[in-house]
């Protein structure tokens, strides 16, 4: 049994050697909003490195096929556990797993040279591709002949094995189809699935064609025939976006002229998501906020920004990453609060084969219990006759505990137990829990149904009712 990691060194060599920059791989800011919480691996890279570390690689001598399937993503920083074997027909395969969980499998095959997937076309040139990210309405794509320069970098450096095995034109071909995904089709929102490579004719040619087969919008999948010194067929989802909120001048029909004025409001968390949609309200009516981020400080300028430039009172953004603790200085250097709006929160949805993780209930438990229980306590000592009010956003998922969710629920059930003590046991501060239901957020992407009430409709009436006194 082999391992294999990446770190983020290697994942710009591969987007250097490849041309697939998508932020998804090499953005560790804009990954964030992503329901993986962190850079992924690109599958492509994950499946050369396999190639070029197999053992004996059983490639056929006339000719052979390899079909791979990206299961489940593998994140920066993650061990993958590497297996070399058979399936139950007897074909070698290759598995990368983390977390008990398949990132990517390999079968090879043996198969006869085939006919050229994408036929000559003399009389429609194909449309030349580089690789800056193209936007295009997905069925506008079927159909379509494109080509693709190869990659010019040299990859024998980085997958010596593979390149004496298949040739280094060939993987050059094949870190090419990542860049068609990652870059062009479906483009900076996709999902490589699958792909089924075979080897090519090697002509001499320096452009990899693709024609886009089909597009299926119920799930938003591509299928794409390639051909050239490698050809097969590649599968492809279009994900959902990063969620964008309202800005703050679309929200300022929901609030009341100035209904906030007069009051200071923290919000940790505001840079993005339920916290940036709270922070907006508040501003638009008329409240003073200080918004604090932990790594999403490019995000937490923007809202800044948005409701300066909006006429509403300045707001004021500090870093606070409660891994780090830091709440005491918070404190000090803020003036005092009259709610406290704790939307912190670790990324929620993990990897996970079995039914249960004692180290991510750990995780939850110290964000939503242990780190809110100390903001109150911190809170109280340093009240001086004060009085706030904290809240924190507590979960529909406590009764319907959707799949993989289980740790997380735990982990908001117990902050509300927790609440209820603090309630019968702090003087001046009041803490609150209000269950609020699937939302649309970077944590949810693809999880809220269509439909769905938007944000400011459900958060503003649990706000009126945190800020208005027994």
């Amino acid at each position: 049994m082999q391992s294999l990691a990446f770190d983020s060194a290697d994942q710009e060599r591969f987007a250097s050697l490849s041309g697939d920059r998508n932020p998804l791989h090499v953005d560790p800011v804009a990954a964030r909003r992503l329901l993986t919480g962190r850079p992924v691996v690109h599958g492509v890279h994950t499946l050369l490195c396999l190639l070029n570390g197999w053992p004996d690689l059983p490639l056929p001598p006339i000719g052979w096929q390899i079909e791979a399937e990206f299961l489940n993503p593998l994140s920066v920083g993650d061990m993958a556990a590497v297996s070399f074997d058979t399936d139950e027909s007897g074909l070698p395969r290759s598995v990368a797993s983390t977390a008990g969980l398949a990132c990517c499998r390999i079968l090879l095959r043996s198969a006869k040279p085939s006919d050229p997937r994408i036929a000559a076309d003399s009389d429609v040139e194909p449309i030349r591709l580089g690789t800056e990210p193209l936007a295009r309405v997905p069925e506008t794509w079927v159909g379509r002949r494109q080509s693709m320069q190869l990659p010019s970098a040299r990859f024998e450096a980085e997958f010596p094995t593979a390149c004496v095995r298949l040739g280094e034109r060939r993987v050059a071909a094949i870190a090419q189809l990542s860049s068609y995904v990652g870059m062009v089709c479906p483009g900076l929102h996709s999902v490589f699935s699958s792909l089924i490579v075979e080897r090519g004719e090697d002509d001499g040619s320096d452009r990899l064609l693709f024609h886009v087969q089909r597009y299926d919008p119920r799930f938003g999948l591509f299928i794409v025939d390639f051909d050239g010194v490698v050809r097969g067929q590649l599968r492809a989802f279009l994900r959902a976006p990063e969620q964008v909120q309202s800005s703050v001048d679309e929200l300022r029909s929901h609030v009341l002229p100035a209904e906030f004025a007069g009051a200071v409001h923290w919000v940790l968390g505001g840079s993005r998501g339920l916290g940036e949609v709270v922070a907006k309200l508040l501003a638009a009516g008329g409240a003073q906020v200080f918004l604090s981020f932990a790594t999403g400080a490019e995000d937490a300028r923007r809202v800044v920004g948005e409701i300066t430039t909006a006429g509403a009172l300045p707001a004021q953004a500090h870093r606070l990453d409660l891994l780090e603790g830091g709440i005491d200085t918070w404190l000090r250097e803020r003036p005092w609060p009259d709610v406290v709006w704790y939307f912190a929160t670790p990324r929620i949805f993990r990897k996970r084969a079995g039914m249960f993780d004692a180290n991510l209930l750990d995780e939850f438990l110290f964000f939503y219990v242990r780190r809110f229980e100390e903001l109150c306590r911190a809170l109280e000592s340093g009240a001086a006759g004060r009085r706030a009010t904290v809240f924190s956003p507590s979960t529909v998922f406590i009764d319907e505990c959707p799949k993989g969710m289980v740790e997380y629920a735990m982990a908001k059930s117990a902050a509300e137990v927790l609440i209820a003590t603090m309630t019968r046991t702090l003087r001046y501060v009041s803490p609150v829990a209000v269950r609020l239901p699937r939302l649309a957020t970077d944590q949810t992407a693809g999880l809220v149904p269509g439909g769905a009430s938007s944000n400011a409709e459900v958060l503003l009436p649990v706000m009126r009712s945190v800020m208005t006194p027994n």
